[in-house]
């Protein structure tokens, strides 16, 4: 997986593309983790191609982790994968 640029997003978003799933899930969360510290809580993830249930996962910790310092996650254009996925387990509120 590769972190992009997209040039819809704003520049101090964090865009992912490639997959959002178990098998990318370690690596994500070592970026995720860098990028927290400074993080907006801006994710422009409309370059994700799939998205399972630990993709869904990862969100969600990241949601929490941003929330206990004050901090909102904001899901920016995100790609149909992460749509489907989060309608899959009831959570589209969290792309609000």
């Amino acid at each position: 997986m590769n972190d992009l640029t997209c040039p819809e997003a704003p520049a101090e978003a964090l865009a992912l593309d490639g997959e959002l799933t178990i098998v990318q899930a370690t690596a994500l969360r070592e970026r995720l983790l860098e990028w927290l510290p400074q993080a907006d809580g801006r994710l422009d993830l409309s370059g994700i191609s799939a998205c399972d249930s630990a993709g869904i996962q990862l969100l969600l910790a990241l949601s929490r982790s941003l929330r206990e310092s004050g901090r909102t996650l904001q899901i920016l254009q995100p790609s149909t994968a992460v749509v489907e996925s989060l309608q899959r387990y009831g959570l589209d509120a969290l792309r609000a």
